[in-house]
């Protein structure tokens, strides 16, 4: 019997090794090439910045650019070991990172003087109106509170001086929607990172969180309502309803 169990085992052991040998190979091959690794179970760390991929005695760490759903060649940083590897970015890319006048990716924008501590990423999924009525956010709702902020933002806009917002806005069905607002004065260009996450009632597709860049941002009148809106070109009635134009709340 005792045979028996440690010839069972001893074959367990090789089909265990052999796969590892087979699957290692793929993906490695896979990683080398820039492809996601296939023969691993995908964990991603809390913050949504670390992707870890393991396999059978190996395993993929990855640094992702805006988020863990985008594209597999868009990481900022990969790795292929063993699973005791330990992997981080180099310090002179975080350097650079912190000290740059781009922002392309999620990580940039929430690594300024003013946006580091508001990790959007990083709010409960529970995180309501009230919340961001006392997290000192700009809430537009059936009141508006806070809307001193958006004074205060577009002033330093207008000086040319960093400045940055968050806005909450519920859809007609009450979910919640969170708008952060960057205007970077080393790039002279304004970012926008939209948090769709909890809107239940959109394709599972657009409940994502996404950054833009605009060249500019004002308020604008289009059939009698007044918009805040940011732009690339100057807006028009044709391409008010472009990609050109992101209209980020309705003023009055």
């Amino acid at each position: 019997m005792k045979k028996k169990i440690c010839i069972g085992v001893g074959i367990l052991l090789m089909i265990l090794i052999v796969a590892g040998i087979v699957t290692n190979y793929i993906d490695s091959g896979r990683v080398a090439t820039g492809h996601e690794p296939k023969y691993c179970i995908k964990i991603v760390n809390n913050d949504g910045s670390k992707v870890t991929y393991w396999g059978l005695g190996y395993k993929v760490i990855r640094y992702v650019g805006v988020s863990p759903n985008e594209p597999y060649e868009s990481n900022i940083g990969v790795k292929m070991g063993n699973w005791f590897m330990k992997y981080k970015l180099p310090i002179d890319s975080e350097f650079n990172k912190e000290n740059s006048s781009n922002i392309s990716n999620l990580n940039d924008f929430y690594n300024t003087e003013l946006t580091k501590n508001r990790d959007i990423r990083n709010l409960s999924k529970e995180y309501t109106s009230f919340d961001a009525q006392k997290d000192n956010c700009f809430v537009i709702s059936a009141m508006v509170h806070n809307d001193n902020l958006y004074s205060e933002f577009m002033e330093n806009y207008k000086n040319k001086k960093t400045a940055f917002i968050r806005v909450a806005q519920n859809t007609v069905e009450g979910d919640l929607i969170l708008t952060d607002i960057l205007y970077y004065e080393k790039s002279d260009k304004v970012y926008i990172v939209t948090d769709n996450t909890r809107d239940k009632f959109s394709a599972e597709t657009d409940r994502i969180i996404e950054l833009k860049e605009f060249n500019y941002t004002s308020e604008y009148k289009n059939n009698n309502h007044l918009y805040w809106v940011l732009y690339n070109e100057d807006i028009t009635e044709e391409n008010f309803k472009t990609d050109n134009v992101f209209v980020i709340t309705t003023i009055n």
